[in-house]
């Protein structure tokens, strides 16, 4: 099983999809009210037999850089060394505008950018 995961400052979105049937769904939305979300995602790779993590990478239009860009290269250094998985940064460009266009909900916006992020990846790295 993938999990994407769209990673912000309050709360992170979680989606899912099987390698074979190559279609992403939201899963559940991690409020970060304090740091026992690492645990919460902890359970979560467990329970589901997560095999790969892909991680939203937020770079602008023009491919620069942010301050949110930083805070998820810290977040995936920290993926690879707490979880036994493989661990990838995927291009997350206007997923979270389409999230929003999607679902009028701000919480549930990023599991719906979780998919988006998921689906793109599928998309581009699934076909054999």
């Amino acid at each position: 099983m993938l999990l994407s995961i769209d990673y912000g400052e309050k709360y992170i979105g979680l989606a899912l999809a099987s390698p074979e049937v190559s279609i992403a769904t939201p899963y559940k939305t991690i409020i970060k009210k304090d740091s026992s979300w690492w645990q919460e995602l902890r359970e979560v790779i467990l329970k589901e037999k997560i095999s790969k993590i892909i991680i939203g990478y937020p770079l602008g239009l023009n491919s620069d850089s942010s301050e949110q860009t930083e805070k998820i290269k810290t977040f995936f250094k920290k993926c690879q060394q707490n979880f036994a998985l493989p661990v990838f940064l995927f291009d997350e460009r206007m997923t979270t505008k389409m999230a929003k266009k999607l679902s009028s909900v701000k919480k549930e916006n990023h599991a719906i950018a979780a998919s988006i992020i998921l689906q793109d990846y599928l998309d581009r790295f699934a076909q054999n």
